[in-house]
């Protein structure tokens, strides 16, 4: 597939849904014995599938108390949800979550919905294995090891 039908396919996307709705992640750790703790400086990558081929992609960093700024993304009108029938009221996402000396977590089907900010709250699991080389190797199936 060439750049030029990879541009179509594109443009197509983004008339198909000239809206925007937003996403923000909460990035935590829910530790036993400090409770939930903020995971600062965690890289969240957001993509979107486009064709078979191609991802668009936009890598966020979540702050002090593991927070993103909201990430506006094209979706659908939110006037579909009047039309009867209509089965896609929102634009699919899917995410990936990485931070040092954590296991990296993969979210698919982030729902956006036009006009709204979604918040998905993502606990990471701490990588306390002592092989952090052969114990940190990307699953073939994780969109984590696709970038």
């Amino acid at each position: 597939m060439s750049y030029a039908n990879f541009q179509e396919m594109l443009e197509i996307y983004l008339t198909e849904n000239p809206k925007t709705g937003y996403i923000t992640f909460q990035v935590y750790h829910d530790s036993p014995i400090y409770g939930i703790q903020p995971v600062t400086n965690a890289k969240v990558t957001v993509s979107k599938l486009i064709g078979d081929e191609y991802y668009v992609s936009k890598v966020l960093t979540t702050d002090i108390d593991g927070k993103t700024d909201p990430l506006p993304l094209p979706t659908v009108s939110g006037k579909l949800s009047t039309t009867p029938g209509n089965p896609k009221i929102y634009s699919e996402y899917n995410a990936c979550i990485e931070a040092p000396n954590f296991f990296s977590k993969d979210v698919f089907d982030i729902s956006v919905f036009e006009n709204i900010t979604s918040m998905q709250s993502i606990n990471l699991l701490p990588n306390t294995m002592e092989n952090t080389n052969a114990n940190n190797k990307r699953d073939q199936q994780s969109l984590c090891g696709m970038w």
